[in-house]
């Protein structure tokens, strides 16, 4: 495979250059991590703060991890949860209800941990908006670590710690880019090394921690490639029993992890069902009550696929009716479950290639939404100007949420089209990055093994795309799905013949029956032993 490697990189170095690797060294190294790349989590501002504070507090006394409603806080959950516990911790979970209560630190949370004697509240990817219900929990005794990885809003919350990476403090980190798993992998760290216990008891975190870096779309650099490599590997050997469960329900091919089908799935199921189903299942260690939680997140997902369908298809009804063109945005208000603003909103940038926000009613008098950005767009700063329209907002540059009462949606509307309208926002269509122009005779077992050396796939490593030119159809294409928008049909090159599907592409429909040479962009299915092509453009 070595040698292959050599050969591929002279051939399409575009391939590593993508993901910063720019000689046979650097990807070696990418591909076997080596231990220091596990950073010192005493780097961290507060860590040596909160570590302390964790050691001396009495073991027979709760601790409550409150994390957030989506894969990221549920897996940043799990891993302190399942990491405190093996050393002893008497630990109660608790994730919010997204409809309900938001992503925010719950008051009905706080009203928990003081009803069963608990006076330390961990946070795990949520907290950083959380000043007023700090100070709440502080009025009964209760003190908070919060580790988070959003970036600092105006009204940072007095907390007795806060781990977070983007702190003003942390400015000279060697590696800030962490999911909410991540830092709350890094805090098991430290507490691991303060007590000199066993590095095996955080090694074996990594399963769980990488699923958070993968449905958080962190940057696969430094050690998120080191947490999300190592812990790809351990749910390959089933060190998780609930991951191992869900991906042999779902995939077709027992032995490859579909680690975007397990984030899809605990969300949904989080979001829709119990929001404490997604820990339950990445703790336990009971066959039965895995395959339990299985069954239910499974039933709840097929459950809200057509809601979910249905959401979304209405979603791109409204945005083709706005002028988004125009106004270099869309904004919606959906009729479905706040649950899906998300994904809504991110189908929609995947498909208009323009900033949206997608808003729903989270009850009687108050709408939640979700915001999703392009490249050059920062969302989290257009929030925090105009945080006094908000009854709590946050998130990333690229992916911000928000609470807002409805009396204020019309206001908050006129604000976020014209930021958009005054952004330079390029509206032509968004093009795939290349990961090199192969043949199809090049797809053979040498590329593919090398391409499996790379996984997990995410930000900064993503699922590769190939170019190829000149491929010609092979009988009739096909149309499928609810919306009948997608398309499956077989291409041969050079002698080789592929089947090809391309999901959301009918409007290339006619471009493939009408042309005799096609080019095409896509990524490499391995289902069973058996290729498929993935095809992204057609032209």
């Amino acid at each position: 495979m070595m040698k292959y490697l050599d050969k591929y990189f002279e051939k399409n170095p575009q391939f590593f250059s993508h993901r910063g690797l720019d000689n046979i060294d650097s990807i070696n190294r990418f591909l076997s991590p080596p231990k220091k790349w596990l950073n010192n989590p005493f780097q961290f501002y507060d860590m040596d703060k909160a570590v302390n504070e964790i050691i001396n507090y009495p073991k027979n006394r709760p601790i409550l991890i409150h994390g957030d409603c989506d894969a990221d806080g549920v897996s940043a959950c799990a891993v302190l949860t399942s990491y405190l516990s093996k050393i002893g911790y008497n630990i109660e979970s608790y994730i919010p209800n997204r409809t309900i209560e938001g992503h925010i630190i719950s008051k009905k949370a706080i009203d928990f941990a003081h009803s069963i004697g608990c006076s330390l509240i961990i946070t795990c990817d949520i907290g950083m908006s959380g000043k007023l219900e700090v100070e709440y929990g502080k009025s009964k005794s209760i003190k908070f670590i919060i580790t988070d990885h959003h970036k600092i809003n105006n009204h940072t919350p007095n907390a007795y710690a806060i781990i977070n990476p983007w702190l003003e403090e942390n400015k000279n980190l060697c590696f800030k880019d962490y999911s909410g798993s991540g830092v709350a992998f890094k805090l098991c760290h430290a507490i691991n090394k303060k007590l000199s216990l066993e590095e095996d008891l955080v090694y074996k975190l990594m399963s769980i921690a990488a699923i958070g870096i993968i449905s958080d779309k962190v940057s696969i650099k430094n050690e998120n490639r080191y947490i999300s490599l190592y812990g790809y590997n351990q749910i390959k050997s089933g060190n998780n029993l609930g991951i191992s469960l869900i991906n042999n329900k779902v995939s077709k091919n027992k032995t490859e992890i579909n680690i975007n089908k397990i984030v899809q799935i605990m969300n949904v199921a989080t979001n829709i069902d119990d929001p404490s189903l997604g820990v339950k299942l990445l703790t336990t260690n009971n066959p039965v009550l895995a395959n339990k939680y299985a069954n239910i997140m499974l039933t709840t997902f097929k459950k809200n696929q057509l809601s979910f369908s249905n959401a979304i298809q209405s979603a791109i009804r409204q945005a083709h009716a706005q002028s988004y063109k125009k106004n270099k945005c869309i904004f919606i208000i959906s009729d479905y479950d706040s649950a899906y603003n998300g994904a809504i909103a991110s189908r929609l940038v995947f498909n208009f290639n323009v900033p949206c926000a997608v808003i729903s009613k989270m009850n009687d008098s108050n709408f939640k939404g979700s915001c999703r950005s392009i490249e050059g767009v920062d969302l989290l700063s257009l929030l925090n100007l105009n945080e006094d329209i908000f009854l709590n907002s946050g998130g990333h540059p690229m992916a911000a949420g928000f609470i807002i009462s409805q009396q204020n949606i019309k206001k908050f509307k006129k604000i976020f089209l014209e930021y958009m309208i005054s952004q330079n926002i390029n509206m032509t269509d968004k093009k795939n990055r290349i990961d090199g122009e192969i043949s199809l005779s090049d797809i053979n077992s040498d590329l593919i093994s090398m391409l499996k050396k790379f996984r997990p796939f995410s930000s900064g490593n993503e699922i590769p795309i190939f170019k190829t030119k000149n491929v010609s159809l092979v009988g009739n294409p096909s149309i499928f799905g609810s919306d009948n928008s997608s398309i499956q049909f077989m291409v041969e090159h050079n002698h080789v013949t592929l089947n090809a599907i391309g999901f959301n592409l009918i409007n290339r429909f006619e471009i493939l029956l009408s042309k005799n040479k096609l080019d095409i962009e896509y990524s490499i299915l391995i289902n069973n032993d058996k290729v498929n092509l993935k095809v992204y453009n057609i032209n």
